[in-house]
C-alpha cells in the first residue's frame, strides 16, 4: 500500500486537463494507490490530477459502493440543481456551498476496461461531478460564490485559520506559505465562468 502525495491548490497540475487513457496503459498498482490514498485522507473522491498525474482516472465512493473509473464523462444530467457544502483534499481546511445537478449519468471504463454506466444521485452525483471537474482543470471554488468560502479546519496545528470566512487572497497567501514556499510555478488563476 502506497499513500500518494495529494497536491494542493496553487500546484499547476490542478489547472490542466487530463489526458484520456487506455486500460492496458494503466498501472493497476497506481489505481490501488489512488484508492488507498483517498481512504487514508478520509476523502470520498480523488482524481489523478490531485496526485500530479494527468490521466483521466478517478476513484469515488458514496460509502456503499466504490468505483475506479477511466475516462469518465457525464452523458446526462438533471435540470434540477441542489446546493451543498463541498470540500476538497487539494483545498484542505476549506468548504463552500456549491450548486450541482441532482442527478447525473456517467459513462466510463472500469479498472478492467469494461464500459460502465452509473446513474447517480445524492452524494455520488456530487462526488462524480466534483472529480470530473478536476479532470478538466476545474476546482469547486470555480463554481462557488467566493464570498461563501469558510475555513473549517479543526486542527489548530495545521497552520490554517479556524472557523471563519475565507477570502481568496488570504487563501492563496496561506497556501503559498504552507504548501508552495519553495516553488517557482504556482498557479492560482480561476477557471470561473462569469
Amino acid at each position: 500500500m502506497a499513500i500518494l502525495d495529494v497536491i494542493k491548490y496553487g500546484h499547476p497540475t490542478l489547472r490542466k486537463v487530463a489526458e484520456p487513457v487506455k486500460p492496458d496503459e494503466i498501472d493497476k498498482q497506481f489505481l490501488k494507490d489512488m484508492l488507498d490514498t483517498m481512504l487514508a485522507e478520509d476523502g470520498v473522491g480523488l482524481a489523478a490530477n490531485q496526485v500530479n498525474v494527468l490521466q483521466r482516472v478517478i476513484v469515488v465512493t458514496d460509502y456503499e459502493h466504490t468505483y475506479t473509473l477511466l475516462n469518465p464523462e457525464i452523458i446526462a444530467y438533471s435540470e434540477n440543481m441542489e446546493t451543498g457544502n463541498e470540500g476538497c483534499l487539494s483545498l484542505p481546511g476549506l468548504q463552500a456551498p456549491v450548486p450541482r445537478h441532482e442527478k447525473v449519468v456517467v459513462r466510463a471504463l472500469n479498472e478492467n476496461g469494461e464500459q460502465v454506466e452509473i446513474n447517480a444521485k445524492g452524494l455520488l452525483a456530487i462526488v462524480l461531478q466534483h472529480e470530473i471537474d478536476h479532470l478538466n482543470g476545474k476546482l469547486y471554488i470555480d463554481r462557488a460564490d467566493l464570498t461563501s468560502l469558510q475555513w473549517v479546519d479543526n486542527d489548530p496545528e495545521s497552520g490554517l485559520p479556524l472557523n471563519k470566512d475565507a477570502l481568496l487572497d488570504e487563501i492563496q497567501a496561506i497556501y503559498h506559505e504552507l504548501f508552495h514556499q519553495n516553488k517557482s510555478s504556482v498557479v492560482f488563476e480561476s477557471q470561473r465562468k462569469e
